[in-house]
């Protein structure tokens, strides 16, 4: 039995779990209930919603969350908590040639603060565990990214603070910087295939992010918020802090060109400028989906949306393709925005409890509200 595999000893101790099982939460195959679940409440939904369920995450109002699964009209159909851990990015994904349920889940309220220390989950359909990506020494999964790779391997984000100049921002020569790690993780072995530090490879410079008010607290300067693939299976990284994506060589980590921010390889139009974005994700070769929050809750750039932005690899330029909005929303973190089957767009509003889902067209066929935020969320058949 592999090192990633059901009986792994790489424990995430921090909550007291022990094993897998204990992990997510089940023994055996058993199932958890949707009893008890909070529900959301659905606000619209007009003929041409795509079919499927709607997967979430929530937090207790006692500490602690958990993961959802609910139907069109908002009932739970499958649900499974705790009282001393948080959940996010639940969804389902394919491993090894099946699908699989994946969640992050560990210590640390993402909604307050934005990072936290544990494990990545995989299980069966029928809930029955499959594997886990833990921690390797110092560097645990954090809760923006778990992505599976079509070679069975993860994509996830990990933060650990580090001293640093920062004499250059304006800090003190003995600075302390919460440095993001992007890693690709083999989820048979837990071997570590590649560690991308962003304080390696963006200047300090490059952030919008003000310094912390007194010195004990670690600077955030890049927060590495989204991982995916690029085309040519190279790795596209989101940076909030620097309003940047950046393309990152999957072998020797060297960025190959950055797109917006202060240091962009492209120029981007207007209305092609986006800022403390989430969930960056080619949708074809030329072109990237992101929600774009636009706002950091002090400095604001235009509504938040969901933005298509088409590139030009020769003119190496940037233009908005195409842009899904709801008026009046100003989302200041979290967010996801999934294509669907059928051409339908699912979006997640982040910090606004609010899910909706429009046509290829841009009109709003669906429109629901969550119990509370959740950083993701899906739709799936």
């Amino acid at each position: 039995m592999t090192n990633g595999e059901i009986g792994r000893r790489s424990l995430f101790r921090g909550a007291g779990i022990l094993g897998l099982a204990a992990a997510t939460g089940f023994t055996g195959g058993g199932t958890a209930s949707a009893a008890g679940a909070p529900r959301m409440t659905v606000r619209l939904a007009k003929p041409g919603v795509a079919p499927g369920r709607i997967f979430f995450t929530y937090t207790n109002a006692s500490g602690g969350g958990g993961v959802e699964i609910a139907d069109a009209a908002g009932e739970p159909l499958w649900s499974t908590s705790a009282a001393d851990l948080y959940y996010e990015n639940f969804q389902q994904q394919t491993y090894r040639g099946r699908k699989v349920l994946t969640w992050w889940q560990g210590t640390g309220n993402p909604a307050n603060g934005g990072t936290g220390n544990g494990i990545g989950v995989l299980t069966g359909l029928d809930h029955t565990p499959v594997a886990t990506v833990g921690p390797s020494g110092d560097f645990h999964p954090d809760v923006h990214e778990f992505r599976i790779t079509p070679w069975n391997t993860a994509l996830i984000t990990c933060y650990v603070p580090v001293r640093r100049d920062l004499s250059s921002v304006g800090g003190p020569v003995d600075g302390l910087v919460l440095d993001s790690y992007c890693e690709e993780v083999d989820i048979a072995s837990g071997a570590v295939l590649l560690r991308w530090s962003a304080l390696d490879h963006v200047p300090l410079t490059d952030s919008y992010k003000p310094l912390p008010a007194t010195p004990d607290q670690p600077w955030d300067f890049f927060h590495a918020n989204s991982i995916s693939l690029t085309p040519d299976n190279h790795l596209l990284v989101s940076g909030r802090s620097t309003c940047a994506l950046y393309q990152v060589h999957r072998t020797t980590g060297a960025v190959i060109w950055r797109l917006g921010g202060k240091s962009s390889s492209f120029a981007l139009t207007p209305d092609a400028v986006f800022g403390w974005q989430h969930h960056a994700i080619f949708e074809d070769p030329r072109t990237i989906r992101l929600f774009d929050n636009a706002s950091d809750g002090t400095t604001t750039l235009h509504p938040t949306r969901v933005a298509w932005l088409r590139l030009d690899p020769r003119g190496m330029t940037a233009s908005l393709a195409r842009s899904m909005s709801i008026p009046g929303s100003h989302v200041t973190a979290m967010g996801s925005a999934q294509r669907l089957p059928g051409g339908n767009v699912f979006v997640n509003w982040g910090m606004t409890p609010r899910l909706s889902e429009f046509s290829p067209d841009g009109d709003l066929l669906f429109d629901a509200t969550l119990p509370t935020p959740s950083y993701r969320a899906f739709k799936f058949p």
